[in-house]
């Protein structure tokens, strides 16, 4: 990649943070950071209606910021669209690519900053664009979610500074819904993914999507228990596994809050069998999605929710062309991602974005990622498969490190408390070294040799200390026992 390649890619995303921090201050009237904590944006949403519903010339100009937002996001994916997914395709990194879902929410932002651990950059389709690029009348909170989607995204721009020789993240162009419903070669791999899933895990058979619903309406019965088998319909906010009445009274409960009356009136009059069959068409276009942007810019699919890592796995084991490159890549990496998002890492989440900054210029993330694998690496092949294993094994590793990081501290400072009680006895006793840096400028040629020593050493101590704790803290173990202990 040459510099001027990485430059290009650099002042795409600034433009692009540019557009979405001044969208956000026009409709809320401040930045995301002072409008709401990351758990409770619904609750200021709120707020924000009633202020607005009270206010009609504020409610005029926030509305007026979305089609602004529009309008500035396609020209600037007109004009720079391109070449910076080219760019970001020439990365020479160790490349992870967010997806399963075309939303970025506490969720994804928590994943993404966790992976920087490992990553050199994380690639993120941009999650605003799709709300703008076509209408999206089956949806009841069509201005809320663009909103929603900056409010995070924006959480992550002090991670996006030009300072390093690799960008840690980026917000790519994915054109996602342009795509499937323009393009042809996107409408029929997509499809053919889908009827592939449907003819491996429900009947061998169905060799067309029209194929589905006869199945389904010639044998009901054998439907719901085949998808039930495979574990085939997870409801938003499930996991795999659960009955399939309960997904899907969960998923219609999902459905009413979401979408609007009228396309749920719709859905739902046709019958179970399709509104499961929809449940899943919509589970597997982001898998698509995921694995044509992974393939084309030569990175590892990222999935930080267990539902999406499931479809993504159902995908994986069965064969498929499209999908084929795409769903071999590394399994150590994809048992190390989801490690870091295992519950018992969350406080990884805790890490402050300073301390990720200086984390990234000494190029800890590199050796972290260079530990990590040797630990997945150094397991039994047959287990490598499991997840479940492997992830156990490095958050233990991880949870070690960890103690064996504070027994260092500890023992670090016994050292250093048993120099200064040696120093108090040159001086003469404990008093003196406690109070002989503090009146040594008072007490000049009255000070006695012994205490004058002492007052020198009592100093040279304290700054080898202060770099020592420095040195420690600063370390990549020094930031996640400091994170654990939040």
């Amino acid at each position: 990649m040459s510099q001027q390649e990485l430059h290009d890619l650099i002042i795409y995303q600034d433009r692009y943070f540019e557009i979405l921090t001044e969208f956000f201050l026009n409709v809320t009237g401040c930045l995301p950071r002072d409008f709401s904590a990351l758990d409770s944006f619904s609750e200021s949403i709120q707020r924000m209606a009633i202020t607005l519903r009270d206010n009609p010339s504020r409610a005029e100009k926030s509305m007026m910021a979305f089609s602004t937002l529009e309008k500035k996001l396609k020209i600037l994916y007109s004009e720079e669209g391109g070449k910076a997914f080219s760019a970001a395709k020439k990365l020479d990194a160790c490349k992870l690519n967010l997806g399963g879902s075309s939303r970025f929410l506490q969720t994804q932002l928590n994943a993404t900053r966790k992976s920087l651990l490992y990553s050199d950059t994380v690639l993120i389709p941009d999650p605003v664009m799709p709300w703008l690029e076509k209408k999206r009348d089956e949806e009841q909170f069509d201005h809320v979610i663009p909103l929603q989607m900056a409010f995070f995204l924006l959480h992550l721009c002090d991670l996006k500074g030009d300072e390093f020789d690799l960008p840690p993240f980026f917000v790519f162009p994915s054109f996602e819904k342009l795509l499937e419903e323009h393009d042809q070669q996107t409408q029929e791999n997509s499809i053919q993914l889908i009827t592939d899933v449907f003819s491996h895990y429900v009947d061998s058979g169905i060799a067309h999507p029209q194929d589905i619903m006869e199945f389904a309406t010639k044998h009901p019965g054998q439907y719901f228990k085949r998808i039930e088998e495979a574990r085939l319909f997870v409801s938003p906010g499930s996991e795999p596994g659960e009955h399939i009445k309960v997904e899907l009274e969960n998923y219609k409960a999902e459905m009413r809050q979401w979408r609007s009356e009228d396309w749920c009136n719709e859905l739902f009059t046709k019958g179970d069998a399709s509104v499961v069959t929809n449940a899943i068409f919509e589970r597997i276009m982001p898998i698509y999605h995921l694995l044509e942007n992974a393939d084309e810019l030569r990175s590892h699919p990222f999935l930080c929710i267990n539902a999406q890592a499931h479809y993504y796995q159902l995908i994986a084991s069965m064969k498929n062309e499209s999908a084929g490159e795409a769903v071999s890549f590394d399994p150590s990496t994809s048992a190390i991602l989801q490690s870091l998002m295992s519950k018992r890492l969350d406080f990884l989440a805790n890490i402050k974005d300073s301390q990720l900054v200086a984390l990234r210029k000494t190029d800890e993330n590199v050796e972290f990622r260079r530990e990590l694998r040797d630990l997945v690496n150094s397991l039994p092949n047959t287990k490598l498969e499991d997840l479940g294993y492997v992830a156990a094994e490095v958050c233990s590793h991880i949870e070690r490190a960890i103690s064996k990081h504070e027994r260092q501290i500890s023992s670090f400072n016994d050292k250093y408390q048993a120099k200064h009680k040696y120093t108090a006895l040159i001086a003469g006793g404990t008093l003196a070294v406690t109070m002989l840096p503090v009146l040594a400028p008072f007490l000049g040629g009255l000070l006695p040799l012994g205490a004058t020593v002492a007052t020198g050493k009592y100093v040279s101590d304290k700054f080898d200390e202060k770099a020592e704790v420095g040195q420690f803290s600063h370390s990549m173990m020094g930031v996640i026992s400091r994170a654990k202990g939040k």
